[in-house]
């Protein structure tokens, strides 16, 4: 089960870019996602227990993962390091992990559980 319902998507956070057939199936892989990001410590602390600042933006963190991962499939499914369309051609940088939103790493930031150290 994933850190949010497709209820909170559709009408908390307003989310509209992933259709209402897969939403459900994308918030659980971002809330896997999430727990990768954070080594399983909201897991094992139980995200019951959290307070509700912590349990606000690991929820906003996991919908924006959920539509990154929705909006990015065909780049993160193939591990590509560019593409081109037409005339175009982008080339990725090594190192740069597509599979995380940025701007679900803010969300988490301040929940503490980011934190790396002892």
């Amino acid at each position: 089960m994933g850190y949010v319902d497709s209820t909170y998507y559709t009408t908390t956070y307003k989310g509209t870019q992933i259709p209402s057939d897969e939403v459900e199936f994308y918030l659980v892989k971002a809330s896997d996602s999430i727990d990768q990001l954070t080594s399983l410590r909201i897991a094992a602390r139980g995200f019951e227990t959290l307070s509700a600042f912590q349990q606000r933006y690991i929820k906003m963190a996991t919908c924006v993962q959920a539509e990154h991962l929705y909006n990015n499939e065909d780049i993160l499914s193939n591990n590509l390091g560019g593409y081109s369309v037409g005339d175009v051609s982008v080339s990725l940088k090594e190192g740069i992990d597509l599979r995380y939103s940025r701007q679900a790493l803010e969300y988490l930031l301040p929940t503490g559980f980011m934190y790396r150290g002892l």
